[in-house]
């Protein structure tokens, strides 16, 4: 995957995704901490793009699986309702319009 976030690629696992397309305003958090408690407090909105940083090789500690997150969105009923990008990565659980590897 290419884009104006990753012009040198990025994942994305189409599995459980039912939309190939996702446009909204982009949130961001500068760990998966700050982003999941943001979720679990529902202080985000239906088509927005969460966008975690510093989970990659160089910004956090290895490179981190975003699944906490990722399965509290599906836990309230938001995960094929937001977007989810990161420079780190996703677990094989991962479902929805999920990038990793920014």
């Amino acid at each position: 995957l290419k884009g104006n976030l990753a012009p040198e690629g990025a994942i994305v696992k189409i599995a459980g995704m039912s939309e190939l397309k996702f446009s909204g305003p982009a949130r961001c958090f500068d760990s998966e901490e700050e982003c999941f408690e943001a979720v679990t407090q529902r202080n985000y909105r239906e088509g927005e793009v969460l966008v975690i940083r510093y989970e990659g090789p160089r910004g956090g500690p290895g490179m981190r699986e975003m699944l906490s997150t990722t399965a509290a969105l599906y836990g309230q009923g938001m995960g094929g309702k937001v977007a989810l990008i990161t420079d780190g990565r996703f677990s094989g659980a991962t479902r929805g319009f999920c990038i990793g590897h920014v």
